[in-house]
């Protein structure tokens, strides 16, 4: 079970009875995001300015037994060297009362907008900084069925998959080189472990519910300083028991994710076991001022028993923002959020602005700002990575 799952996928799908009816779709997406830095870097080598394209194509087959789903993505772009990753490469089949998925896949936990705590299965492409990685596939054997008015998800990992990290080109990194040799593992724990989680999720009434267990490699790596003066993620076994749930009341939406997390390193890259959570509201105000504008005020408080020395730095911070739908055939959205971490006293921005330019061709333009992030013990390094940028997304 060392290489990728969905080898079994594809030798049980060539497997299945020719006379089967079977459906193929292609799609897929071309990704052009341009970023523009106007501060000067605060280290050596680094670039003011950025472009990547992403190549993301899709083939769906699907017949009476079975449904195959690949989708690599084929990255080129200055700040990080040229590569592919499977996003997406799975089998599924179902029985009776079982969903089965075997092979690579992306899956979200979590329900709150600033930071996701709970959603812990997928390591993360840094590539374009390590404040806005993109999830990797990861190897799963996901065994879904009903249970009443929900769900159950078992999986399966079997090979844990490394974080990829930003060259020296890159803005939104540390000092240091972080390491593109073999990675370390701490307490005895191998890249092939087995790992597992559990899922439930349910609703009853106006609550929506998630409870959630992993034991598995965790995908947030300390940093250890080598004798060549680079960096070398060093993972460790971790443990974390999560809830995700939602409530809503009329035209308010309560949210909230809490989890409890043993053999994590902080930020010093130290083991210390902590909880934390995520409390959030969200209030939708519809047809603002008579317009066909929708609003969506968000609010929300991060907790983390450890303090300062949280390794995500989101300890003790408040974010607030809003989003908003202008409800037109070009579905286009502003989003604006806005943090501040309550023992730093930093600040950040971001804002985006999304619409379709055709059916295929949608464009979205992007802020980030910082402040007083140089006292900040956890994202210092970023204090001169504001940016502004545009992606350009075809998609057929």
């Amino acid at each position: 079970m060392k290489k990728s799952l969905i080898y079994i996928g594809i030798v049980s799908l060539l497997a299945c009875p020719a006379y089967a009816e079977r459906y193929v779709e292609q799609y897929g997406k071309a990704k052009i995001d341009i970023r523009y830095f106007g501060q000067e870097a605060a280290y050596a080598q680094q670039e003011d300015s950025f472009g990547t394209i992403d190549l993301e194509p899709g083939l769906l087959i699907e017949d009476d037994n079975y449904v195959v789903l690949l989708e690599p993505r084929i990255t080129s772009g200055q700040n990080g060297s040229g590569r592919v990753d499977l996003q997406e490469a799975h089998i599924s089949t179902r029985t009776s009362r079982l969903d089965i998925k075997i092979g690579n896949s992306v899956e979200f936990w979590g329900k709150v907008e600033s930071f996701n705590p709970v959603d812990v299965l997928n390591s993360y492409d840094y590539t374009q900084g390590l404040t806005g990685g993109k999830k990797l596939g990861t190897n799963m054997v996901k065994l879904s069925a009903p249970i009443g008015d929900g769900q159950i998800d078992a999986y399966l990992l079997p090979r844990f998959t490394e974080n990829i990290y930003p060259g020296m080109k890159s803005r939104l990194r540390p000092a240091l080189r972080v390491s593109d040799d073999t990675a370390l593992y701490s307490g005895g724990a191998k890249r092939d472990d087995m790992g597992h989680a559990f899922r439930w999720t349910t609703y009853f009434g106006d609550t929506d519910l998630g409870l959630s267990y992993i034991s598995a490699i965790g995908n947030a790596p300390r940093l250890v300083p080598q004798i060549d003066g680079s960096l070398k993620p060093d993972y460790s076994d971790i443990q974390q028991i999560g809830l995700d749930i939602q409530y809503l009341a009329g035209d308010t939406a309560y949210k909230a994710e809490v989890i409890d997390r043993t053999g994590q390193y902080n930020r010093v890259g130290t083991l210390q076991d902590y909880h934390a959570a995520v409390l959030g509201v969200e209030h939708s105000l519809y047809g603002v001022s008579g317009s066909e504008y929708d609003l969506v005020l968000i609010g929300e408080y991060a907790y983390d028993s450890r303090k300062k020395d949280s390794h995500s730095g989101f300890q003790r911070d408040l974010a607030g923002g809003f989003r908003l739908l202008f409800n037109d055939v070009e579905d286009s959205e502003l989003l604006v959020l806005a943090t501040h971490d309550l023992d730093f006293t930093s600040q950040t921005l971001r804002a985006s602005y999304t619409t379709r330019i055709t059916d295929g061709l949608s464009v979205e333009a992007l802020v980030s700002a910082n402040a007083g992030l140089s006292s900040d013990l956890n994202y210092s390094a970023f204090d001169k990575d504001t940016y502004a940028g545009a992606k350009l997304t075809y998609s057929w």
